[in-house]
């Protein structure tokens, strides 16, 4: 009896679907939902999702090499995505990643909804618009403002 109980819980837990609902977090669950629709709905320019807007060229899954540099900006809302806009570069917007391989850019990206409004430094290695290997190092909280995460921020509605 006393092996029973146990073995119980932990096919509970490993095994049956309503454990994994009750255990997934809500960025979990909309990434379920996106990969659930149908291929065929239109995107935001009104093409079917299988009509790619241009043809994909092929990603890397080679680790790529590491000289990190520290980048400060803020993080900003962008046609429904936030994305860090770095104060020496005034009109770029980058993404942030911690993955270390091109095919885990997107697998990977930091959500920056938390830092909506706020100056933080981010150390990692830029790549074209992401910042790979990316670890959020520090904020800037003026004195009187605000601290912790801002979770008035508006939802993302985009990655």
């Amino acid at each position: 009896m006393k092996l029973i109980v146990p073995l119980i819980g932990l096919w509970f837990l490993t095994g049956c679907e309503l454990a994994h609902t009750m255990m997934e977090q809500p960025y979990d669950r909309e990434k379920r939902v996106k990969t659930d629709q149908p291929a065929s709905q239109p995107n935001e320019q009104g093409r079917p999702k299988s009509q790619p807007n241009e043809p994909a060229k092929p990603k890397s899954s080679a680790l790529l090499e590491n000289n990190s540099e520290t980048f400060t900006g803020k993080v900003v809302l962008d046609n429904g995505a936030y994305r860090f806009a770095p104060l020496n570069e005034p009109g770029t917007l980058l993404k942030l990643t911690r993955g270390r391989r091109e095919t885990e850019f997107e697998g990977q990206q930091i959500l920056l909804r938390k830092y909506y409004e706020k100056t933080i430094t981010v150390k990692g290695t830029r790549k074209d618009d992401w910042i790979w290997h990316a670890d959020i190092t520090g904020q800037y909280v003026p004195p009187g403002g605000p601290t912790g995460p801002n979770m008035n921020a508006p939802k993302q509605t985009r990655p």
